[in-house]
């Protein structure tokens, strides 16, 4: 049975390393230059801070995907605080089922039930694009970001 749940890092970072692997091969560009190394110590010290959420998703209490926010202030907009998403991930063996939209769903409700958040941002891989679903929760497009290495 699925669960949902808010958790600290400090107490699942070890166990989120499968996931994270699975996650860094999937959507990574540039792997030969850039490689997956979590700095553990700044999400310990902005959950501390009430910077950093991480909501859980769980099969009978394996982890089988997560949703991070970091929480803080717009630097434009000072007084709206926004919950800027870092990363969302569910194990592709549950795709195909609805534990993605749930987890979505609920880091929507718990995000918006905190009380202190005025706005929800989500970041989207265009390989894997899931705008579809934040549609279908009231979020509207409103960015396009590009990258690409220096040097390149």
């Amino acid at each position: 049975m699925l669960t949902f749940q808010q958790e600290s890092i400090r107490e699942i970072w070890r166990e989120m390393d499968e996931l994270l692997s699975l996650h860094y091969e999937e959507v990574a560009l540039y792997k030969s230059l850039i490689k997956l190394e979590p700095m553990w110590n700044q999400y310990f010290a902005l959950e501390d801070l009430g910077r950093f959420i991480i909501y859980t998703v769980r099969d009978d209490g394996v982890l089988v995907g997560y949703g991070a926010f970091f929480v803080t202030p717009h630097m434009h907009y000072g007084s709206t605080v926004v919950a800027m998403n870092d990363v969302l991930f569910i194990h592709p063996e549950y795709r195909k089922s609805t534990g993605g939209y749930r987890l979505i769903k609920f880091c929507d409700e718990s995000l918006r039930q905190r009380g202190d958040i005025h706005k929800i941002t989500w970041h989207v891989k265009i390989a894997k694009d899931w705008t579809k679903v934040l549609h279908k929760l009231g979020y509207a497009d409103e960015e396009i970001m590009c990258g690409k290495m220096v040097g390149s």
